[in-house]
């Protein structure tokens, strides 16, 4: 398994251009709820823990799998899985609580507040659940085989609070195969490879271990992510749509505003431009590489997408519900934060109860820190971490 997550590694390499030994940018990165820490995987396979008040940081591991950093939610807990499949459980304050072994490398991975569910992504985007406690495993959705080395992302995870809804996102294929999906039922999906092609976004259950909602309507590469009271769930894609949906009515699909034309009326072919905000001077790309809530289930931010030369890094702000923007935040570019490739979109993280927000860096090792502030709508960067 250690050559296999090598190769892996040499694969991204090559796409983003970068060499392995050129700073080590981070490949995954997770922030603490409280918005103290953050536990980042980089390419030459280091985990750090970083102290964002004394702006410090800890080397925890030479080994680490790159897509494997994650703070479990409401804990001073972060879990990481090591280069022999080795899932480590460690604490903050008191250490390393205890590991067990997972058959393959992760991409991807959550815990449970209880730390007895561990959930998992792999390389074909397969889901799949172990009690860690009764010591058996149940898949969610089965692998498709190719999902990570065919669309370049890995696949996107979020629970809400109460860890009773799944929130999971990947990828919509070309049109004709997005169209076809949307006339498959829950039924159909399940008899086709247990979920196993059902790649877009998708709503489940915990409880019954099944899917509750297909959330379609998005393209291509594509981020969501559910709010803290489960209530809404966001989307934004790499072809600039977005969309948004009340988990109470799924089955109603909300358009986002685009951040130039508009909210698209299907009925009537046209746009509404009445709550339209006018965008920054500097080309803000349309497309979004993370959508994360910042502000507990109220606003959360499309992370636009960097990646050619005249896009600038934006964070647009919109409040939960309302499609239209509110605010542009500039990123900054010195150092430029980790917006410019798909495979990286685990590098974007929030902590919505403490109103922070993370980024790796493009082509440095270290991270980029900015606070929310919800009563003046402002988000500042506060530390660039090295």
């Amino acid at each position: 398994m250690r050559t296999s997550r090598l190769f892996i590694v040499f694969i991204l390499v090559g796409l983003s251009g970068c060499s392995i030994f050129s700073g080590s940018p981070a490949m995954s990165i997770s922030v603490s709820s409280d918005g103290c820490y953050v536990v980042s995987a980089h390419r030459g396979t280091k985990l750090y823990l970083w102290d964002i008040e004394t702006q410090t940081k800890k080397l925890i591991a030479r080994d680490a799998n790159i897509y494997s950093a994650y703070f479990v939610r409401g804990r001073d807990v972060f879990i990481w899985q090591d280069l022999e499949n080795q899932v480590h459980v460690h604490s903050v304050q008191d250490g390393e609580l205890f590991t067990f072994k997972y058959p393959e490398p992760v991409y991807g991975h959550l815990m449970t507040r209880d730390l007895r569910r561990y959930i998992v992504s792999d390389i074909g985007w397969g889901i799949h659940i172990t009690d860690l406690e009764k010591n058996s495993t149940h898949t969610l959705k089965n692998t498709d085989g190719k999902s990570f080395l065919g669309f370049g992302k890995v696949l996107n995870l979020s629970l809400s609070a109460d860890e009773h809804l799944l929130l999971m996102a990947g990828s919509s294929a070309g049109l004709p195969k997005s169209l076809r999906h949307r006339v498959r039922s829950l039924k159909q999906e399940a008899e086709l490879n247990n979920y196993g092609w059902m790649n877009g976004v998708a709503l489940w259950s915990l409880e019954t271990l099944e899917p509750l909602a297909r959330l379609d309507g998005n393209s291509s590469k594509t981020h969501a992510s559910i709010s803290s009271d489960g209530q809404w769930v966001v989307s934004g894609d790499e072809n600039g749509r977005g969309n948004y949906w009340n988990t109470n009515i799924p089955e109603h699909r909300f358009r986002r505003s685009s951040y130039h034309h508009g909210v698209y009326l299907e009925n009537e072919e046209d746009f509404d431009t009445s709550g339209l905000i006018t965008p920054p001077s500097r080309r803000v790309n349309s497309s979004t590489i993370a959508t994360l809530f910042i502000q507990n289930s109220n606003y959360y931010l499309h992370v636009t997408y960097s990646g050619t030369s005249h896009d600038d890094p934006f964070a647009v702000l919109f409040e939960a519900g309302n499609p239209w923007p509110i605010k542009y935040f500039d990123l900054g570019t010195r150092p430029w934060p980790s917006t410019r490739e798909y495979h990286r979109n685990l590098t974007v993280a929030t902590a919505p109860e403490a109103g922070i927000l993370v980024t790796g860096q493009h082509s440095k090792g270290g991270i980029n820190v900015y606070q929310f502030d919800a009563e003046n709508l402002t988000l500042k960067r506060i530390w660039v971490g090295r």
